[in-house]
């Protein structure tokens, strides 16, 4: 299955400059990203991708997608988060 997971909002500055409407996709193993991928940013999503890319169900959390962030690095490479929304697209 291949999982989209794209920028629904940006909160202050990030340090991937990352805006809404960005999106890269996890198809299999394989990450496919539009810009350079932020390590905070991985962290934060990879393992519900990685699960839905996998069999898991988003409705197992109620809903069609899922909403994470990504935490504030801290400056001087951002001061915000990203926003993210996560759902299989295929």
């Amino acid at each position: 299955m291949k999982v989209e997971i794209k920028v629904v909002k940006v909160e202050g500055e990030c340090a991937a400059n990352y805006r809404p409407g960005d999106a890269m996709h996890l198809n299999g193993f394989l990450l496919e990203p539009e810009k350079p991928v932020c390590i905070h940013a991985l962290m934060a999503v990879g393992h519900v991708a990685y699960a839905l890319t996998h069999g898991m169900d988003a409705s197992s959390f109620g809903k069609d997608g899922i909403i994470l962030s990504c935490p504030d690095p801290g400056k001087p490479y951002g001061d915000g988060k990203v926003i993210f929304r996560i759902e299989v697209v295929q």
